[in-house]
């Protein structure tokens, strides 16, 4: 075998290559550690993040450098991505106290409270054992030398101390968020006396003493919060909460605005103030609000629910639906969304699917009220009285001091007629907020109009949203005009816009519902059930409200819904009134011959001729429809629905590509 031997100067030419090559890449290893660290105190932590990354894959055991890219994770609300480093923080250095406090805060903010106890209080440990140990074994130099007697020589280190404290009100935080809020408190004491010049230990605390319904203790906490961190926004914000709690509405807004003005950026400021103008009827500012958090934060389904509700509190169900599918899509575990969305399907009339809502509301959150009250609501709409007065009163259980939930209880039990307890509620709502029942007239004339009328569902939220009667009565007029046109659309949308601003005008469900009908689209019987549920039956509209909802649920195949609609109907109105005839002849009492007999004004004879055709498409007899539909057209009552809707169903079967003459033909292929 033959050996080559490398020439010494080739050697050493290659030693000093490799000696310099390293040395540079030190020093480019070096700087971006210096650059990731600086961009991190400025607040740039995308930034940051780039040059740690260069760092962590040439020194991937880098501990400094692993906390510093977790914690920019966390200041960009990115606690899943923040955890590995922090797991990796614990795995290399096991005694390292900021891995275990750090893991804690990201464990807290991914909702994980009992991982998040355990990490606190392993971080308690390490912060004790720190303080007894070689301080270059865990952090890098930083900590004080241990005298020969164990104890520390000096003064403490301000690491160690606000280390320490800092855990402790993690276990605070961990406590708050499982709802143990008084053994939180003890942990927030504990973080005080260790280090009392913390505003968050402080304002943990308050958020505690808020919780517990100490509301004078907390307002100390939040003003010693302020006085130690004067620009410090979070501190604002939580005092801003205490005041609104306490009804201080101005201060509370003037504590949201100085936390904005101090950090533009603070979400949680912006979603507090959206609340609170929303509550006080400033929806357009409020809906300002949470727009520009939701584009600071635009996958935060904090910011999605809190525009759906006020989207709710306008009127503007649908819109809000848009929006909270939005927030459920981002976050299935939020109740307040499910919430969010029932009450827009109560809105609606779209009961069954608000009951579906609620009821996993109620199943994330059993102790909402809000939840509680708007699925008895639901319940009542539907009829399914024993449901809804058990869950009112679990309402009024959870609640006992919100003047709201006795109102809306006290409404159901006066339309049910069990007018002492109706009567009670109504008393606890005067004792509880005067001003609440005196803007209904009083007791006496609520339970007077309770029990006339069906259920207005109250909510103290739409107060506020006072509406122009000269412009709503615009609306009604210009759908009105279109309505006559057979611009169905159009009405609708004027309707539509009626309704969103009083949703207790009946009058407005009756033409929305009807043009609805004739356009061919969907909540006809919507509509039909929400005007039933306004007036009753003792309107003279209500029998034909009744023939709108059995076809329009006919038209979607909800068979038992139809003969429903008729069954009530023929039940609760007078045998020998019309339009009973119509209502008997499309259950099939009497046949076709009858009804025509039956009718005797022209305007009955229109009605009698447009139902029957109605029915003949149903069957599949499309000849003989058209008969009695041209019989309308040419010879009718005018100033008829009736005339309206002969009309309509004639110009679709002309012309087929509309909405409902595809409905028809349904029905002719069935």
């Amino acid at each position: 075998m033959r050996l080559t031997f490398v020439p010494l100067e080739v050697s050493l030419t290659v030693l000093l290559t490799l000696l310099a090559t390293s040395s540079a890449l030190a020093d480019r290893s070096a700087a971006a550690r210096n650059q990731g660290f600086q961009l991190y105190e400025a607040g740039r932590y995308q930034e940051a993040i780039g040059a740690l990354n260069r760092v962590l894959e040439r020194h991937p055991r880098d501990i400094e450098a692993l906390i510093k890219r977790g914690n920019c994770y966390l200041r960009l609300d990115q606690p899943a991505r923040a955890l590995p480093d922090f797991d990796r923080v614990i795995r290399y250095s096991p005694l390292h106290p900021g891995g275990y406090t750090d893991r804690g805060i990201a464990l807290l903010m991914l909702g994980r409270n009992e991982e998040a106890l355990e990490g606190f209080n392993r971080a308690v440990r390490a912060w004790k054992m720190a303080s007894f140990m070689d301080p270059g074994s865990i952090m890098d130099g930083l900590l004080p030398v241990p005298n020969t007697a164990g104890s520390l020589s000096g003064k403490k280190s301000l690491q160690i101390i606000q280390g320490h404290a800092t855990a402790h009100s993690g276990l605070g935080q961990a406590y708050h968020r499982m709802g143990q809020d008084e053994q939180a408190v003890v942990e927030y004491n504990r973080a005080i006396e260790i280090y009392a010049l913390d505003p968050n230990a402080y304002i943990g605390r308050g958020d505690c003493r808020l919780s517990l319904g100490d509301h004078d203790q907390a307002l100390a906490d939040y003003n010693e919060a302020i006085r130690l961190g004067p620009n410090y926004s979070r501190a604002y914000a939580s005092r801003g909460k205490l005041l609104e709690a306490m009804g201080q509405d101005a201060q509370a807004e003037a504590d949201y605005n100085r936390a904005i003005q101090l950090d533009p950026s603070f979400t949680y400021a912006l979603r507090l103030r959206a609340a609170l103008l929303s509550r006080r009827g400033q929806n357009d500012r409020a809906i300002a609000d949470i727009e520009a958090s939701t584009r600071l934060r635009p996958d935060d389904a904090e910011g999605f629910k809190d525009r759906g509700g006020v989207l709710v509190r306008l009127g503007q169900y649908q819109r809000a639906i848009d929006t909270l599918n939005r927030a459920i899509e981002l976050d299935p575990s939020r109740a307040a969304a499910y919430l969010n969305r029932g009450a827009a399907y109560n809105g609606l009339g779209q009961y069954e699917r608000a009951i579906d809502d609620l009821n996993k509301a109620i199943a994330l959150d059993p102790k909402n009220p809000g939840a509680h009250t708007n699925i008895g609501l639901a319940y009542y709409m539907i009829g399914q009285y024993d449901r809804a007065i058990e869950d009112l009163s679990e309402a009024v259980r959870l609640a006992p001091g919100n003047a709201i939930v006795h109102l809306n209880r006290g409404n159901v039990y006066a339309r049910l007629g069990f007018k002492e307890q109706a009567v009670g509620d109504y008393e606890t709502v005067t004792r509880l907020d005067p001003r609440l029942i005196a803007f209904y007239g009083g007791a006496a004339k609520l339970l007077e109009d309770m029990g006339r009328n069906n259920l207005a569902i109250r909510d103290e939220k739409k107060l506020a949203l006072q509406s122009d009667p000269a412009e709503l009565e615009l609306h009604v007029e210009q759908g009105n005009a279109l309505r006559v046109q057979g611009d169905w659309k159009g009405a609708i949308a004027e309707f539509d816009r009626v309704i969103e601003r009083d949703p207790q005008r009946a009058e407005a469900y009756v033409a929305r519902g009807w043009a609805r009908f004739c356009a061919g689209e969907a909540g006809a019987q919507t509509d039909a059930r929400s005007y039933l549920n306004l007036k009753g039956w003792r309107d003279r509209l209500s029998p034909y409200m009744a023939l709108l909802g059995f076809l329009g649920s006919r038209r979607d195949g909800k068979e038992n819904d139809a003969r429903t609609f008729l069954d009530e109907a023929i039940s609760s109105s007078a045998q020998t009134t019309w339009p009973v005839p119509v209502l008997r002849f499309l259950r099939h009492d009497i046949s076709a011959d009858a009804l025509l007999e039956a009718a005797a004004s022209d305007t009955q004879k229109t009605e009698a001729h447009t139902f029957l055709a109605l029915e003949l498409l149903q069957r599949g007899d499309l000849k003989k429809a058209r008969q009695h539909l041209t019989w309308v057209r040419e010879k009718g009552a005018s100033r008829s629905i009736a005339t309206d809707l002969a009309k309509a169903t004639l110009e679709r079967l002309d012309h087929p590509q509309e909405a409902l003459s595809r409905m028809i033909e349904d029905m002719l292929n069935r």
